[in-house]
């Protein structure tokens, strides 16, 4: 459904300096520290890999790569015809590449977008990370309510949406 599209996003998708972007495989998560630095007290890393590795089945996802290791990882997945769920995850030393994170997910989104056409792509953003729900709003996602104690951890986040 979506794996003919992949090469498509990637050819939209910036350049990184000394970096790259591939279709993700679950060999990635291997070195990929953003499993290990991913802020929960009630999800183990085990189940974190488990939970990347089913969402990246979902729909199209991606890694992104400097200097051969695993920095970010973007993906969507697909609820119903037209509607999708964005997620992403990243590692501390992607906040070193700030300009093409941020360029990297708008063009990975706005590719979902159109190739799939959607008319709506959500995502969740826990609340009381004022960075992410930035980052979020920059990326043209708006508020729409608060899920009350909605993550593993009992914390409130945001559904946000692009239509």
């Amino acid at each position: 459904m979506y794996l003919h599209k992949i090469d498509h996003i990637l050819r939209s998708l910036p350049n990184i300096e000394n970096g790259y972007y591939l279709p993700f495989h679950s060999d990635h998560v291997v070195n990929f520290k953003g499993i290990i630095e991913y802020e929960s007290q009630s999800i183990t890393i085990e189940d974190r890999i488990r939970m990347l590795e089913y969402q990246s089945q979902l729909g199209p996802s991606i890694t992104a790569f400097v200097n051969n290791r695993p920095i970010a990882v973007f993906g969507c997945v697909f609820l119903w015809k037209g509607v999708a769920e964005a997620w992403s995850l990243f590692t501390q030393e992607s906040r070193r590449y700030p300009i093409a994170m941020t360029k990297g997910a708008f063009a990975f989104f706005d590719s979902c977008q159109i190739l799939f056409n959607l008319h709506r792509l959500q995502i969740t953003v826990k609340c009381s990370d004022q960075r992410a729900v930035a980052w979020a709003r920059h990326l043209r996602f708006a508020e729409e309510g608060t899920m009350i104690a909605y993550s593993a951890d009992k914390d409130d986040t945001y559904m946000m949406r692009r239509t």
